[in-house]
């Protein structure tokens, strides 16, 4: 199975208070090649480097991971889930963060499971029925 890992995911696997399990499993999907990166996590995960040295170092070792692209049709898909969102009652839509959209419509125009740990997938997913799987369990970290 492959996984787009979202920002979340990539951060609760690595903070140092995560259990060791959680760093074992994020760890053996990245080795076992099943972590698939897309320019949107890619930037999120870059944003916060405070160094130009471990910006490079660590733009370098994201651009190695398999690449899910974010074209026009996931911004379609984005817009479309986002407005079957605002449909329901209590506007949905406005929970969801613009970036998980288009995260959730890179995978699934891949065909990946959204590994993360944001509810916002599972809003997303209420809507599209793409596979999203919870890195840990809910409130659990």
């Amino acid at each position: 199975m492959a996984y787009l890992a979202d920002t979340s995911a990539w951060v609760k696997s690595r903070q140092r208070r995560a259990p060791a399990w959680l760093r074992e499993r994020f760890n053996d999907l990245l080795e076992g090649d099943e972590v698939v990166m897309c320019d949107m996590v890619k930037f999120e995960l870059l944003h916060n480097e405070d160094a130009p040295q471990r910006f490079t170092a660590r733009r370098a070792d994201l651009d190695a991971l398999r690449w899910c692209p974010i074209g026009p049709p996931e911004w379609l898909r984005a817009l479309d889930v986002a407005n079957a969102l605002s449909d329901e009652a209590g506007a949905r839509h406005r929970a969801v963060k613009t970036a998980d959209y288009l995260i959730a419509a890179a995978a699934e125009s891949a065909g990946l499971t959204v590994l993360h740990y944001d509810a916002d997938y599972d809003s997303v997913a209420s809507i599209t029925g793409q596979p999203v799987e919870w890195v840990a369990p809910r409130g659990s970290l």
